[in-house]
């Protein structure tokens, strides 16, 4: 074979070896809540971008840690909440995104940004956020009428907090949310005080409500309420405004409440862990995240509000008039945005925690430690 046809051969071979690498099928690693997401907006973001979504779910807080931490995994995109932000910057775990790359980064709710702001690190943007909502109760009010429970008391913590109110929703049964911060929040509420106080005897007060709460609950579970208020197995339940919402629809017995005496505000974000082996792939998933149509159709999917201004004009009408899920300025006056726990404060919480889950119990299930 002479030099030329040998030199034509090679050169062949390396531009089909490129364009071959060119349409390569790549993969993204998400971790997210589970359902999180509109199913077909994963895969038209696959399509587009010939590439394959491995989307893990987690469930609470603790299993968040438990996958992210785990040297097998290496994720390229994460949905925490807001208020571990500041923990995971500080630990070098994700990255400072570079706005620039993200060309609807102006679209974001001012409100939300600032709710944000306030809980990233020191320096440089390390998540955008996703959805934003609130902790409150769902209730089968027929049900706790028939209990015993007042019309007065209806929207109210004092159903869950109050010992003789809560005798009486027992009766019909009560479901909470296992996530210790949800729950030391709604306990701080209605004791009067702020949720992301760092007085002792205030966090002290709070955890011994909540001790003497759960000797009256059914089960703490992150899911397992949803079925179960729908199915009309309990009455009372503490969980996610959309989570609870999708169980309601249709039901003219349940409902979803936002407590007169107010409740937690949530923001989950996207981020890019440190550790990310295909970041700009990762910045395009949520370059597509952030796109309005987009955002509203997972705000649709979800019936949480998306944190992009820019979507709600293609927000179903029935999602957006929806008071509990896009409060107006009243409401959001009483909500109260978790911040970042001190060490101190958090292994104070979690010890308090670990008590009132295994208090009168033969056994319980709780990490000793939290690292957030």
């Amino acid at each position: 074979m002479n030099r030329g046809i040998r030199a034509f051969l090679w050169g062949l071979c390396v531009v089909t070896a490129s364009v071959q690498v060119a349409n390569a099928e790549q993969r993204l690693q998400v971790l997210n809540w589970g359902d999180y997401i509109d199913p077909d907006v994963i895969s038209e973001f696959e399509a587009e971008h010939n590439a394959t979504v491995d989307y893990v779910t987690y469930d609470n807080v603790d299993e968040f840690s438990t996958k992210l931490f785990n040297p097998e995994n290496k994720f390229d995109v994460i949905f925490p909440a807001s208020r571990v932000i500041q923990r995971l910057s500080e630990a070098k775990l994700i990255r400072t995104l570079d706005v620039s790359r993200l060309p609807d980064y102006d679209g974001l709710r001012d409100d939300v940004m600032s709710m944000y702001l306030e809980q990233d690190g020191k320096e440089g943007l390390h998540g955008v956020p996703y959805m934003w909502g609130t902790t409150g109760i769902g209730e089968n009010t027929a049900a706790l009428r028939k209990a015993g429970i007042p019309d007065d008391k209806l929207h109210s913590w004092a159903m869950l907090f109050d010992a003789g109110l809560r005798k009486k929703a027992a009766s019909c049964g009560i479901a909470l949310l296992n996530e210790r911060d949800e729950l030391f929040a709604g306990a701080l509420i209605y004791l009067g005080h702020s949720i992301n106080t760092t007085d002792k005897d205030e966090i002290n007060q709070a955890g011994e409500l909540l001790k003497e709460t759960l000797a009256d609950v059914k089960y703490l579970h992150t899911t397992q309420y949803r079925p179960d208020l729908h199915d009309h197995k309990v009455c009372l339940v503490v969980g996610y405004s959309g989570d609870i919402l999708a169980e309601t629809d249709g039901d003219a017995d349940l409902d979803y409440i936002i407590p007169d005496e107010g409740a937690s505000l949530w923001v989950d974000v996207m981020s890019i862990p440190t550790n990310s082996e295909n970041p700009d792939l990762a910045y395009e998933f949520i370059r597509h995240m952030m796109q309005s149509r987009i955002a509203a159709r997972n705000s649709n999917y979800l019936a949480y509000p998306t944190a992009m201004e820019t979507a709600l004009p293609y927000v179903d009408k029935e999602v957006l008039e929806t008071p509990v899920v896009y409060p107006d300025v009243e409401v959001l006056n009483k909500l109260e945005a978790m911040k970042p726990l001190d060490k101190k404060t958090n292994s104070r919480m979690h010890r308090l925690w670990v008590r009132a889950m295994c208090t009168g119990r033969t056994w319980c299930s709780v990490p000793m430690t939290s690292f957030f």
